[in-house]
């Protein structure tokens, strides 16, 4: 099978919910993110020839979201495109998907694209159709119908993290801490200016005036371990699961630009890094957070290589709980994994977070020297998601 490089990979900045991109939809983030990466890339957008969109909240914005993106960011109407919902890996299923065609010849190139706007998820009239007879009735939050919630057990992730940090002994002191080392290093990363490489600028207009749109917004350089530590349990009583050491509700998109190597070397677009194997794996809904370790073990597998290879990591922390049971498992040293924050403090756009992930994972690779790298999150529901690739 032929060799599949990424020659580019953008992301928006991640917005607050409610903030700065609340008056954008997630096909204009999409867009947004897929126009930089094709600039970045040097090409035209009528060369890709198929397009993956990684989208869960889809209520609301009309059919196939990534067809939406493809023609708003300049492709062909002959570009195929397909939305894809594995909840939160979604976008990475959607660079798997794309490189598994290239690999066997039915595309040359492609683009995977993640995005979410979690702020204009609608809510639900789930009888309307049929009519309310009599009597009051609900309406039902999209965002925790439709991934917030688990669909087998009825409860909400947040749920799921206590199950784990139970599990696996994990104290509230030391979730705290992992939020405030993802805030510090997040707020040091932009400090030093480490997103500068991956973050395209989106442009917000309102009626006074245009803003540009350069750095994410959730990272608090005032967060501290008395702040979080006076916060309450959120999803149990006496637990230890808070909004301040969880992942924020959050607006984004991110893309990657894939192709044959050959047809690259035929451009003349030097890669940033080769696909080097991919794998999914599932687990039981109680304890979705956890899927992570055995993604990452079969893409290990894949790839022929051991855990020590690897160079460097980017594992989304859904929860602070859920990222330290899986390294628990993985017995990753924090050095090489997450440098620049992840999902507790950049934010976790559901949709782009898989794609998000894989570009901050290239992009620090390149800063490191690095050889190796894996990105990898858990979904709810149970199946997680890992991707290896080679820096070039």
């Amino acid at each position: 099978m032929r060799e599949v490089v990424i020659v580019s990979g953008k992301r928006t900045p991640i917005g607050d919910y409610f903030g700065a991109f609340k008056d954008l939809s997630a096909v204009d983030l999409g867009i947004q993110a897929l126009k930089a990466a094709i600039d970045a890339a040097g090409m035209d957008a009528k060369q890709i020839e198929e397009v993956a969109g990684g989208h869960i909240y889809q209520a609301g914005c009309k059919g196939n979201t990534a067809r939406q993106v493809a023609l708003g960011a300049g492709c062909s109407v002959e570009t195929v495109a397909s939305t894809i919902n594995q909840q939160c890996p979604s976008s990475l299923r959607a660079v798997e998907i794309i490189s598994q065609n290239i690999m066997l010849g039915k595309i040359d190139i492609g683009a995977a694209v993640g995005y979410e706007s979690m702020t204009n998820v609608p809510y639900l009239l789930l009888k309307a159709r049929s009519g309310y007879k009599m009597g009051d009735n609900s309406v039902v939050d999209s965002l925790l119908n439709d991934a917030l919630v688990d669909a087998f057990n009825g409860y909400h992730m947040g749920v799921t993290a206590e199950t784990l940090a139970e599990e696996y002994n994990i104290s509230r002191e030391e979730q705290d801490e992992l939020s405030l080392l993802s805030h510090q290093r997040a707020c040091e990363a932009i400090r030093n200016e480490k997103f500068k490489g991956e973050i395209a600028p989106v442009e917000v207009k309102s009626k006074r005036a245009a803003e540009i749109i350069d750095t994410d917004e959730h990272p608090n350089p005032n967060t501290s371990i008395e702040a979080l530590g006076k916060l309450r349990p959120a999803f149990k009583k006496d637990g230890t699961v808070t909004a301040g050491n969880a992942s924020t509700l959050s607006d984004g998109a991110a893309a990657v630009i894939l192709m044959a190597k050959e047809k690259a070397e035929e451009l003349g677009l030097k890669p940033l890094a080769r696909i080097v194997a991919s794998a999914s794996a599932s687990v039981d809904p109680k304890v979705m957070g956890i899927g992570v370790v055995p993604a990452v073990q079969k893409a290990l597998t894949f790839a022929g290589l051991h855990m020590d290879e690897i160079d460097y990591w980017e594992i989304n922390e859904a929860f602070a709980s859920q990222f330290l049971a899986v390294n628990r498992e993985l017995k990753l040293p924090m050095e090489k994994v997450n440098a620049n924050g992840s999902g507790i403090s950049l934010g976790h756009p559901v949709g782009c977070t898989g794609a998000r992930l894989l570009v901050t994972l290239i992009h620090e690779m390149q800063r490191r020297g690095s050889r190796y790298g894996c990105a990898s999150l858990c979904a709810g529901g149970g199946p997680a998601a890992a991707m290896i690739v080679e820096a070039l």
